[in-house]
């Protein structure tokens, strides 16, 4: 028998649906989760990251401020928060949330790369290749993606969003 209270469920079926990029289901799947365990700040994280990308930007940032209260020090969801700055066009606060990952994480490669990509839109060059350099350090196998962006530093940003690679 199947126990509609398991959100370990919901939870799963929301991450495959978000996988799959049908995040109107994710979106549902999380919520449904969270409504059975609403102290889980890893649910929260995964709502916020399915309303975003169904274009709920605020109400994304309300959900992440739930991970907050639960989970100050959360690095995912301050790793999603400067994903939802970069999109609202907010470099400075992007920065900011990747700096609290990157004391948490400081070998996560893409966290540096990031780096990079806001250090580019903030018109810091160097600061940027330095974070590049960092990642592909840390992850030489995605050497093409970042020796891409060093190679695209001295032309003007285009529209891009914080990325995982």
């Amino acid at each position: 028998r199947v126990d509609c209270r398991h959100y370990n469920a919901w939870y799963g079926l929301g991450a495959i649906y978000f996988r799959q990029e049908k995040f109107d289901l994710a979106e549902y799947h999380f919520q449904r989760a969270l409504d059975i365990n609403s102290q889980s700040s890893v649910l929260h994280c995964h709502l916020g990251m399915a309303q975003h990308q169904n274009g709920k930007t605020m109400e994304a940032l309300d959900t992440l401020a739930g991970a907050f209260r639960l989970d100050p020090r959360n690095p995912q969801a301050h790793y999603q928060r400067a994903t939802i700055f970069m999109t609202l066009d907010r470099p400075e606060d992007a920065l900011s949330e990747l700096e609290k990952v990157r004391s948490a994480a400081p070998k996560e490669a893409s966290v540096h790369f990031n780096m990079g990509k806001v250090h580019k839109r903030l018109g810091q060059p160097a600061k940027a290749m330095r974070c590049f350099l960092t990642a592909l350090d840390l992850d030489p196998k995605d050497n093409n993606l970042i020796k891409a962006a060093m190679d695209r530093l001295d032309e003007p940003d285009v529209e891009e969003e914080v990325s995982v690679f």
